[in-house]
């Protein structure tokens, strides 16, 4: 389909394409740079977790999937969700699926007091979607 317009229209809707383009750059500092909740503090541009006052090492494809859940908490990520989200992938394999199950499990191991009974991750039963 082409959309054709008058061609003394043409500068105004240049104009309108670079106003758009440099708001593209701008969504980025829209986003928020630091995330706290009680006991935990995430700073987007440092990358870097705080977990009662002490500094908690994550790799960078924790500290990426960490920084989408804090950004939406409450949210339920299924594994395919989040095999999405690290690898950019729709098709999720067994591997896959194994590696997310293992960075959710490495990311409650460096952030829970007690991973057994997280209070930042939780894991939903039963959750079934509807692709």
């Amino acid at each position: 389909m082409v959309i054709e317009f008058p061609e003394e229209r043409l500068p105004e809707i240049c104009s309108f394409k670079r106003k758009l383009q440099t708001l593209e750059g701008v969504k980025i500092y829209m986003e928020p740079q630091q995330i706290r909740y009680p006991g935990f503090f995430l700073d987007m541009l440092q990358r870097k977790v705080m977990v009662e006052e002490k500094e908690v090492p994550l790799t960078a494809r924790e500290f990426d999937i960490l920084a989408v859940m804090a950004r939406h908490p409450g949210r339920v990520y299924t594994y395919a969700q989040i095999c999405h989200l690290i690898y950019g992938e729709t098709d999720v394999g067994e591997e896959m699926y194994s590696s997310a199950y293992c960075l959710i499990s490495s990311l409650r191991k460096k952030l829970e007091k007690e991973p057994r009974h997280p209070r930042y991750l939780d894991t939903v039963y039963g959750l079934r979607t509807i692709n």
